[in-house]
């Protein structure tokens, strides 16, 4: 068992699917951001939650690297050269902290 943002327990699979959405006119449609791993779903942004990455060019950086080529739009070398720009603007943020 494992626990959800929500706090509900629930079973745990090997299995990861995708989980699709059901849009306001009704029309289904897969999240491509939303995975159901271990009988939790979750998406990319849940797990930047849990591991709280709150610096927004990390965060993208993440994303970026989590679905690199799977969102239809661009290639996986696209996105993992924009996520290496994402990770420097990152250190960039963190350096202007202090």
């Amino acid at each position: 068992m494992i626990e959800s943002m929500s706090g509900e327990l629930l079973k745990t699979s090997p299995e990861v699917e995708e989980k699709p959405d059901t849009t306001a006119e009704g029309a289904t449609q897969v999240n491509k951001y939303s995975k159901v791993i271990k009988g939790a779903e979750l998406d990319v942004y849940d797990v930047l939650k849990g591991f709280e990455v709150i610096n927004p060019a990390t965060q993208h950086a993440i994303k970026k690297l989590l679905m690199a080529g799977k969102r239809g739009i661009k290639d996986v070398k696209q996105d993992l050269s924009e996520s290496i720009e994402s990770i420097k603007r990152a250190i960039e943020l963190e350096t202007s902290k202090f």
